[in-house]
């Protein structure tokens, strides 16, 4: 015990079973390695967004994995073995996506007004365009796509909202599968089944097919976390290592048949993923380096801030940049917007408008 009379893990104190890692948690220490993986997320969004300044284009492609992890780390935290918790932090997530997204919205809603009078581009929306937006979270202008994200992370918890109420949730492992195949099938395996035949070339990541499988992943990983503690690191760097190989493999094999329709997903992502957050969570109290001890210092919630503020800033930098310098803020303004959302996010973190976002 700390003088305040919670739980305080020794120096060195291995973590390694079950009931360590829930008196862990229920003391109110948050688990390192998951809050400095998702800084280190923030970056491989940048990648997969806005590309990465290297020729063979391996860095981005790769950096698919991120948007998974994060979905993966909150069912790990939202949604322990206690419905009862899990029921009352899913409300709580409930509110905070629904902040996340009304602020991105807005904003959003704003660059594109000044888009469409600057490029002088008439507005216009279909029946089809309020429902794929609506029901698949196809974002319909031409600014925002990324999101998709928070709209998705926001349906799902309302879907797992009524599923706890209808005491659904214990078969939660069902919806889990039913749902990674939809994902499958409507994603990166579209051509094969040539999905095009219901008039969608492919159904990108929404919530049913991105945001409820990983989410009910990290429940599944809760449940079995004592496995995955007892687990080596090597063991979760060679598995992740494993699905950036498949990854390639993927998208060369479906490029050679001319079945590749869809990059936003590929089975190697998930593996990566799971690898990446399993090796987080086995190391709740951190490494000892310089860099994850300087990142586990700040609010885990500030890469919700940086994702906002991403986008945004980027496409402003393309808009200012000007069509004599478009090729240099193309290539470099992803990093300049990721750097720039970083140094905002910290400076705006006390802030009451970042608080009530985060609350």
């Amino acid at each position: 015990m700390n003088k305040e009379g919670y739980y305080e893990p020794e120096f060195g104190e291995a973590i390694k079973t079950e009931s360590q890692i829930e008196r862990f948690y229920e003391h109110g220490y948050r688990n390192c390695g998951a809050a400095y993986l998702r800084f280190i997320l923030m970056a491989f969004v940048c990648f997969w967004n806005f590309g990465f300044p290297e020729p063979t284009a391996i860095v981005s492609t790769l950096s698919g994995f991120a948007a998974p992890c994060f979905y993966i780390l909150s069912g790990y935290f939202i949604l322990p073995k206690d419905d009862a918790s899990g029921l009352e932090k899913t409300k709580r997530k409930m509110k905070r996506s629904f902040l996340c997204f009304a602020f991105m919205f807005v904003i959003y809603l704003l660059i594109n007004i000044l888009v469409c009078i600057i490029h002088h581009i008439p507005a216009a929306v279909s029946l089809r365009s309020v429902f794929n937006f609506l029901v698949l979270n196809l974002w319909p202008l031409s600014v925002g796509s990324n999101i998709w994200f928070i709209q998705a992370m926001l349906m799902a918890y309302v879907a797992i909202f009524i599923a706890f109420k209808l005491k659904l949730m214990r078969f939660y492992k069902v919806i889990l599968v039913v749902s990674l195949i939809v994902m499958l099938l409507s994603g990166e395996f579209a051509g094969i089944i040539h999905l095009d035949r219901i008039g969608y070339q492919c159904i990108p990541g929404n919530w049913f097919t991105r945001a409820i499988p990983y989410i009910l992943l990290g429940k599944f990983l809760r449940e079995k976390e004592d496995r995955f503690l007892r687990t080596a690191a090597w063991k979760y760097i060679a598995v992740w290592l494993a699905g950036a190989v498949l990854s390639l493999a993927e998208l060369f094999i479906l490029g050679k048949t001319g079945l590749l329709v869809y990059k936003g997903h590929l089975i190697g992502y998930g593996i990566m993923a799971f690898a990446a957050c399993g090796l987080a969570i086995s190391n709740p109290l951190g490494s000892e380096s310089p860099v994850t001890a300087f990142l586990t210092r700040f609010d885990p919630r500030l890469p919700n801030v940086i994702y906002m503020l991403m986008d945004p800033i980027f496409y402003m930098i393309i808009l200012a940049s000007g069509s004599s310098h478009l090729g240099i803020a193309t290539r470099f303004g992803g990093l300049a917007a990721y750097a720039i959302s970083m140094l905002l996010a910290l400076l705006l973190k006390n802030t009451r408008l970042i608080k009530m976002i985060n609350s």
